[in-house]
């Protein structure tokens, strides 16, 4: 029985892959192409300032995070997201602040 609960779970997981857009804290417009592959998340976000490579991602059932990296100098201390059918709550730590916004996915 668990097995057959396993099956059905993974066949009706919501996929992070595609193009996503929204604002994080009300001032940072973001576009974010994302690519899922086996539990591995990874791909770039373009802002205002040019696109930074995501690498090091996981989603497990509903929830994304990334590893902590640098990129031109910029540390983010981690980015943490909550999928939900075609919106994602996302959080990103940076330099001891949290951001907070909402992506949608770009039909």
């Amino acid at each position: 029985m668990l097995g057959i609960l396993l099956i059905v779970a993974v066949c009706y997981a919501e996929s992070v892959s595609g193009r996503w857009s929204g604002t994080i804290a009300g001032l940072y417009d973001v576009t974010v192409n994302m690519k899922e592959d086996n539990g591995k998340v990874s791909g770039t976000v373009s802002t205002e300032i040019g696109d930074i490579p995501l690498t090091n991602g996981s989603i497990t059932g509903s929830d994304i995070a990334f590893k902590p990296f640098s990129y031109n100098g910029i540390a983010v201390s981690y980015i943490k997201a909550k999928l939900d059918g075609n919106k994602m709550d996302v959080t990103v730590g940076f330099q001891g602040t949290n951001f907070q916004g909402t992506l949608k996915r770009v039909k």
